[in-house]
């Protein structure tokens, strides 16, 4: 009987073969490899933010909010910071973003004749997100319709190992 094969194309189209003794072990040599890669790269991200966020201390007035600070270090090198301001909206009771106070805001500015409807009409941008639970409930027949205007995307994998359970 003739081992098994098993064929892998990788991102660039390339077909490699193996046997399943070297499936697995290179399975299991990119799992170790890409964990430990992980691990660090956990570490790196925690310091390189603990660091910057105490750089920034250093460099930031705190009354210039949002804008580009810079420092001069000398021999031409320069430092800049900026401490960027996010904008967002007010939650309801279920965490959601509160629709209706936001359109009773803007019904109030377009009561402020041309000047206040054209405000209101471009202050907020709706943008349309699609709800993935509504989506997989659709018959054939709707999903078909929406399918039109739906593009999908394939992502980036993730991927864990999980330890095993401490014994009791």
């Amino acid at each position: 009987m003739t081992p098994q094969t098993i064929q892998i194309t990788n991102e660039a189209g390339e077909v490699k073969n193996f046997t399943e003794e070297e499936y697995f072990k290179e399975r299991d040599r990119l799992l170790v490899l890409w964990q430990s890669a992980k691990l660090a790269l956990d570490v790196a991200k925690e310091n390189e933010i603990m660091l910057r966020t105490e750089a920034a201390l250093f460099m930031h007035d705190p009354n210039k909010a949002g804008s580009v600070e810079t420092v001069e270090l000398g021999q031409g090198y320069k430092a800049k910071v900026k401490v960027p301001v996010n904008y967002g909206f007010i939650k309801n009771e279920s965490g959601k973003i509160d629709k209706a106070r936001i359109e009773k805001a803007l019904s109030k500015i377009e009561k402020d004749g041309a000047v206040g409807e054209l405000i209101a009409e471009r202050l907020i941008d709706w943008k349309p997100n699609l709800s993935l639970s509504e989506y997989k409930l659709l018959s054939e027949k709707h999903r078909k319709i929406i399918d039109d205007v739906v593009v999908t995307t394939t992502g980036t994998a993730t991927l864990s190992i999980a330890e095993p359970k401490a014994k009791k």
